[in-house]
């Protein structure tokens, strides 16, 4: 005679909350599954629904400054993969626990609400769950000055100014410049040696932008 007992596998807590988030910034939050059976256990973990397409993080995007994205926005061909679990599979000694590090990178602007699967080696799928939350959100920058003012300028010699970037919000953002499509007769060139970046929650950033004359008269361009 004698009994069966399930096996037992459970988080250290009922969810895991990410807040605000920035779109294509990475967050790690952590958890820990512990294994409170006496025998040990195998898992593997999974999101209930994520992509396969890995996610781009601004810190990837600002390298790529002529990158059609900046222009045009980030186009997936399938959903990106936008979680990863770390490690996301292992096996657990009797009445131990295994660290868990959930990474959110988000490519859409949306508020999360998935789960994280526990499967069990020869046992089931589904046999724990975490329900993990966020809500990823696009910071609204401020650029001054309204006009950059290049007064007096020789035919084909740099000059140079700068565009601040200002980051009111709580969250970080990414900028860039978007290239010029220059033509035969563009009046004015403009370029910048640091056309893309990064800036804090609460604070400022610079953009130096170039222009070279080429032709003589008045001229305007729109650079945003």
């Amino acid at each position: 005679r004698g009994s069966v007992t399930a096996p037992s596998l459970h988080f250290d807590l009922p969810e895991l909350d990410f807040g605000d988030i920035s779109f294509g910034f990475p967050y790690t939050q952590r958890c820990r599954l512990t294994n409170s059976s006496a025998v040990p256990l195998t898992f593997q973990l999974r999101m209930s629904d994520d992509g396969t397409q890995p996610a781009v993080e601004s810190l990837d995007q600002i390298r790529r400054h002529s990158d059609p994205a900046w222009r045009k926005g980030i186009h997936f061909y399938v959903e990106p993969r936008e979680f990863t679990l770390n490690p996301s599979r292992g096996t657990i000694l009797p009445q131990g626990h295994q660290d868990i590090e959930v990474t959110l990178c988000s490519n859409t602007v949306m508020e999360f609400r998935r789960r994280m699967l526990v499967d069990v080696e020869g046992i089931g799928k589904g046999v724990a769950t975490l329900i993990i939350t966020a809500r990823c959100l696009v910071p609204e920058l401020q650029v001054s000055p309204y006009v950059l003012q290049y007064d007096e300028c020789h035919l084909k010699v740099p000059y140079e100014r700068k565009l601040v970037i200002r980051n009111p919000s709580h969250l970080p953002g990414c900028y860039g410049l978007i290239p010029q499509k220059r033509k035969e007769d563009s009046a004015v060139f403009y370029s910048s040696p640091q056309p893309c970046g990064i800036v804090q929650p609460q604070s400022t950033a610079e953009i130096p932008v170039v222009v070279e004359v080429q032709a003589l008269g008045e001229h305007r361009t729109n650079v945003l």
